[in-house]
């Protein structure tokens, strides 16, 4: 009976860890859909303008579009991290905190929808408030809606607070593990964190320079997703 006890619990951790594993896939996509994708296009139009892929108007709604779907896939990741977080706290109570922390974050979401919905509305005084500076967009939207501006603030500290509940589950995961890999991609997604605290104080005080550490999000999210999943994958190998 023993035996038989040890072995649902080994397949219980290992579901756990499928589930963190397909989060952090799915994380990857929404980072890239909603973060990477909308940033390359900017810079382009930004820095390349003899080619003339997308008109100001068309490009914000592109980036609107992006940003949707980017939020969507975001919910789905929180949602799969915090079914893999719940089936760990059987084992390990610490993992209530990430998973309430994921929970909110998947609230935040929903929030993000009305800022982004506002800006796909406003395209076109968005766009020539942008007027080429991609640095300006946080301020811009601040000025043509006051209202998207603090969804959006809002919004962002419970995706904020989403992040977090990762970075503390797949820590613990790490100690669980004792997978130095899941210690790799909680420090990354920790440094995310930390780098997206200045756009956020740029929705809050106009100071542009803070925008720019969004350039470096979709290669932290890479690093982080790689050193998760394979983190995942060593940890159901030594089962």
């Amino acid at each position: 009976m023993a035996t038989d006890g040890s072995t649902l619990n080994a397949a219980a951790s290992q579901k756990g860890v499928r589930r963190i594993e397909t989060g952090s896939v799915i994380g990857l996509a929404a980072g890239l859909v909603g973060i990477g994708l909308p940033i390359a296009l900017v810079l382009f139009a930004a820095y390349a303008p003899g080619v003339k892929l997308l008109t100001g108007k068309q490009l914000i709604e592109v980036t609107a579009i992006l940003a949707i779907a980017g939020a969507l896939l975001f919910a789905i990741s929180l949602l799969v991290f915090r079914l893999g977080f719940s089936t760990l706290r059987a084992f390990d109570h610490r993992f209530w905190s990430a998973s309430v922390l994921c929970m909110l974050g998947s609230v935040g979401v929903l929030l993000l929808i009305v800022p982004i919905g506002i800006a796909f509305a406003s395209s076109d005084a968005i766009s020539n408030c942008i007027a080429g500076a991609p640095s300006h967009a946080l301020t811009c939207i601040r000025s043509v809606s006051p209202l998207a501006s603090y969804s959006a603030t809002v919004a962002f500290w419970l995706l904020w607070l989403g992040g977090l509940g990762i970075v503390i589950g797949v820590g613990l995961a790490a100690s669980r593990f004792h997978q130095a890999l899941f210690y790799g991609g909680a420090a990354v997604y920790a440094v995310l964190l930390l780098g997206l605290l200045g756009p956020a104080l740029g929705l809050l005080v106009p100071v542009v320079s803070l925008t720019y550490p969004l350039l470096a999000a979709p290669f932290l999210i890479l690093l982080a997703s790689a050193l998760t999943f394979q983190g995942c994958r060593r940890a159901v190998q030594r089962g």
